[in-house]
């Protein structure tokens, strides 16, 4: 199957590996390990299970809604800092869920993310925004960094949780 937009088929593939990488964690180890476990934090500055699974469950809509509207509306100020309030109020709401409703949570989270991935096209990738801390850059670079490296390291955080 050959597709026109080759680039945009990659993050897409990038993103659902993360994303099912992470749901063989949750079927996985992480539904056999002491319950306790999963708001333990694993040492320093790092998350807990939940709050890693609380932040990606949020993360995942709100940067495919910042993509939509870069491509809307190319040059606009584009995504957060790390002190922005919804981030750090899906952590305070949501660090003590169960595993259960981070489960059920994920997948609307995940579709949202992937609609929205799906109507790029490879030429929006070169569309521009301004982030307040790196500047201007195109939106492949915003996607990588704030989407699919972002998905794959809380998925290689949850493993250094067990």
């Amino acid at each position: 199957m050959t597709t026109s937009n080759p680039h945009i088929e990659e993050i897409r593939r990038r993103v659902r590996a993360s994303y099912d990488e992470l749901n063989r964690l949750i079927e996985g180890p992480l539904s056999h390990i002491d319950q306790n476990q999963l708001y333990r934090s694993p040492g320093g500055e790092e998350w807990t299970v939940m709050e890693n699974l609380a932040h990606i469950v949020e993360f995942m809509p709100y940067w495919a809604d910042e993509v939509a509207q870069l491509v809307a509306r190319p040059g606009q100020n584009f995504g957060r800092t790390m002190q922005h309030e919804g981030r750090l109020r899906a952590l305070r709401e949501h660090a003590n869920d169960s595993l259960q409703e981070a489960r059920a949570a994920l997948p609307t989270s995940y579709a949202h993310l992937d609609r929205v991935l799906t109507s790029l096209k490879d030429s929006d990738l070169e569309l521009t925004g301004r982030h307040s801390k790196f500047g201007d850059r195109k939106l492949e670079w915003f996607i990588e960094e704030f989407v699919t490296q972002h998905l794959a390291n809380h998925v290689e955080q949850l493993k250094g949780c067990l």
